[in-house]
């Protein structure tokens, strides 16, 4: 990687976006076994169960489809409600390493005129998970809750809701395409990943904290809360701990905002170049901060990211997001990218984003040729900035 510097105290906003691409593994492309790039770039959403795939595909040279359904197949790689109480698709280590210190942001939720017990949604949900030791459909588990609640005489959905929240399932693959169907099938985490033990909590927030920085910093600590979901003050005496043991790089913006970082971190200069880049729906990269701007402008997130928190599929030109694209099924099993920029685009640019389309077509052609299309039509009402 050329143009790196780690000794700089105040970084603009190139060297910023400049700083997420690199760990993000959106400019130099490599080769890598699947579960570390998952870990290294902090986890991939995974509402959309072609996103982790079009994510990979995005950051690694030579990726296949099969490298991460045999991860998932083999109980290395997991998906599971985490960060921000969304789904993403982590390690089987870091599951066990992050889910404790999201455990009390989990709990802590309230719903909006609940007047359930705590006392019995333990008692649900303890049943729930015995039921779940054998993997169950989402209609199968819930109706074993209905059954349980209806006896208990407490509400039904909001049983379920609670449940569902307040205690650990993973989803279990059940799919040839992408592994997971939209219609999850249930495993409670003590069976899909027997004799594993969870970290304690502190452990498990330094853990959280690490891996922030390591795949998105330099950051503030609102970003590492916006990401996580946790408040600031559960993650500060992570920041404080690192910086006890030298490992912590504390620097500022150009606006003065406090940014710390993993002290052996790459930190690039902003001139460095970055290729165009297709990104998945739900791309950690545009929802990894409190302060997107470092590579997304406000006027762009108003048409990418919808009410309802759907975040489309976009294009990065020189590391910030420039338009929309969508896959498109042709006769003959063919798949056509389209891509809407925001703007008129170089014709260089607009040269190398289709190499890039035509690299994703031929991924997604033989699986899913329409991937993400039934977003589409929730677009049309937009119009691109500028």
């Amino acid at each position: 990687m050329e143009s790196l510097s780690t000794g700089a105290s105040v970084l603009g906003p190139a060297a910023l976006n400049r700083a997420t691409l690199v760990r993000q593994r959106l400019i130099d492309r490599r080769p890598s076994e699947v579960v570390e790039a998952i870990e290294a770039v902090g986890g991939l959403q995974a509402q959309e169960p072609a996103s982790p795939y079009v994510a990979l595909h995005a950051r690694l040279d030579g990726f296949a489809v099969e490298d991460l359904d045999g991860a998932i197949a083999r109980r290395e790689a997991v998906k599971a409600t985490l960060m921000r109480t969304t789904l993403h698709l982590v390690s089987a280590a870091d599951y066990l390493r992050l889910l404790p210190a999201l455990r009390p942001m989990h709990h802590g939720l309230r719903r909006r005129g609940a007047t359930i017990d705590d006392a019995i949604v333990r008692r649900l949900g303890r049943s729930a998970l015995e039921h779940a030791a054998t993997p169950r459909s989402n209609t199968e588990l819930r109706a074993h809750v209905e059954r349980e609640a209806r006896m208990l005489g407490v509400d039904l959905e909001e049983a379920w809701w609670w449940v569902r929240l307040r205690h650990d399932f993973i989803h279990v693959p059940t799919t040839a395409t992408w592994s997971y169907g939209r219609r999850p099938t249930l495993s409670a985490a003590a069976a899909w990943l027997p004799g594993a033990p969870f970290a304690g909590h502190a452990a498990a927030v330094d853990h959280l904290v690490e891996r922030y920085l390591a795949a998105f910093g330099p950051a503030s600590l609102a970003d590492a809360a916006s990401w996580s979901g946790l408040p600031v003050a559960t993650l500060r005496p992570a920041i404080e701990r690192l910086e006890r043991d030298g490992r912590l790089w504390r620097g500022r913006t150009e606006t003065g905002r406090s940014l710390v970082d993993l002290a052996a971190a790459p930190r690039p200069d902003g001139s460095l170049p970055v290729p165009p880049r297709l990104l998945a729906m739900w791309d950690s990269v545009l929802l990894a901060f409190a302060d997107r701007s470092r590579v997304i402008s406000d006027e762009a997130r108003a048409i990418v990211v919808a009410k309802n928190g759907d975040t489309l599929p976009t294009f990065l030109v020189d590391g910030r997001v420039a338009g929309l694209w969508w896959a498109v099924a042709e006769p003959g099993g063919r798949t056509r990218i389209e891509l809407e920029p925001f703007g008129t685009l170089r014709v260089r640019d607009r040269r190398a984003l289709e190499r890039e389309a035509e690299r994703l077509s031929a991924f997604v052609a033989p699986h899913e040729p329409a991937v993400y299309g039934r977003y589409r039509t929730s677009t049309a009402r937009r119009r691109p900035p500028g």
